[in-house]
């Protein structure tokens, strides 16, 4: 998303409402707040026990009967499991990988496991077919949506209003209108939005939330939250760092807080990546750039292979010392 269209975010944040464009006109999608949002979804339990009275399954009675119809097994679902372990294991020990390139690569594994996940998940769904977990959860995006999104700016009249059952086309329009909103509105998103041009004036004020948008901190919408958030988190960052941040870096939201936490590792002593002495700090498996954002304002940092590319390919010990000042 480019500069104009995360200042348009900033605006549509600040204003509560998304205005989208649809072959039946203008789409007015309103922001909702986070205590709203709770209640939509209370109502889960009471349309979960509607659906088992309507005689639905739930998806542990479906799923036994694909076991027994040896249409799924128990082997799949441990399969999967350790799947979503081994996701959750990659993203606990991201946080331990300090140089940059590294973690790069490391998220992008991240993205590729959690990617089969996904298509697990979908052939299960498929097999099970309706239960009464997604009767319910249909029951509450439908409540929310009836909510959402309006075909006035005053909120007074819902898309879904006259929305007849055989227009397909219609309703097909609408789900992937609400798909692009959310997208549009994602974390990802809003994040790159509080460090955008458009918002830095705004920056230095966002530790006044009444300043800021008029209300107290329980009635603001949820992108109203999530944008202040980012931004006080951003403005410590700013604040605290002990070392010139890069423009690339300050325009990122990961890079900037990889960029932080790097500089946290150094003041422990400088662990988790570099061996130093008096000499300089050799950082194993970095390049240029890693070395460059990960050493200290007066740290000298040793490009390891470098150094071994001069001395013929190799190291011996009494070189190794002495590049640390040993």
């Amino acid at each position: 998303m480019d500069n104009e269209s995360l200042a348009d975010v900033i605006a549509e944040i600040f204003d509560g409402v998304t205005v989208l464009s649809s072959s039946f006109g203008p789409i007015y999608v309103r922001h909702f707040g986070q205590i709203e949002l709770r209640r939509t979804f209370s109502k889960k339990t009471e349309y979960l026990e509607d659906a088992k009275n309507r005689g639905l399954m739930t998806e542990k009675e479906c799923l036994a009967l694909l076991y027994k119809d040896e249409m799924w097994s128990e082997e799949n679902e441990k399969r999967h499991q350790s799947q979503k372990d081994l996701v959750s294991n990659l993203n606990k020990s991201l946080n331990k990988i300090k140089i940059p390139s590294k973690r790069e690569l490391h998220k992008k594994m991240i993205y590729a496991e959690s990617a089969k996940i996904s298509e697990f998940e979908k052939e299960k769904e498929a097999l099970l077919g309706l239960t009464a977990e997604k009767y319910a959860q249909t029951k509450v995006n439908q409540d929310f949506f009836e909510n959402l999104l309006f075909s006035d700016k005053n909120f007074e009249y819902s898309v879904f209003e006259n929305l007849e059952y055989s227009n397909l086309n219609k309703e097909k329009e609408i789900n992937k209108l609400q798909e692009d909103f959310f997208q549009r509105m994602s974390d990802e998103n809003i994040s790159k939005a509080a460090l955008s041009p458009f918002y830095s004036p705004y920056l230095s004020y966002s530790e006044d939330v009444y300043g800021m948008f008029g209300n107290p901190i329980k009635e603001l919408t949820a992108f109203e939250l999530k944008l202040i958030t980012y931004a006080r988190t951003f403005l410590n960052i700013f604040k605290n760092s002990q070392k010139e941040i890069p423009s690339h870096i300050a325009r990122d939201p990961e890079l900037l807080m990889d960029f932080y936490d790097a500089q946290k590792e150094q003041a422990n002593n400088k662990k988790d990546g570099g061996s130093s002495g008096d000499g300089g700090t050799t950082y194993f498996g970095a390049n240029k750039e890693d070395i460059d954002a990960m050493k200290s304002e007066d740290q000298d940092a040793v490009d390891l292979q470098q150094e071994m590319k001069k001395r013929g390919g190799s190291l011996n010990m009494k070189e190794f010392m002495e590049l640390h000042g040993v």
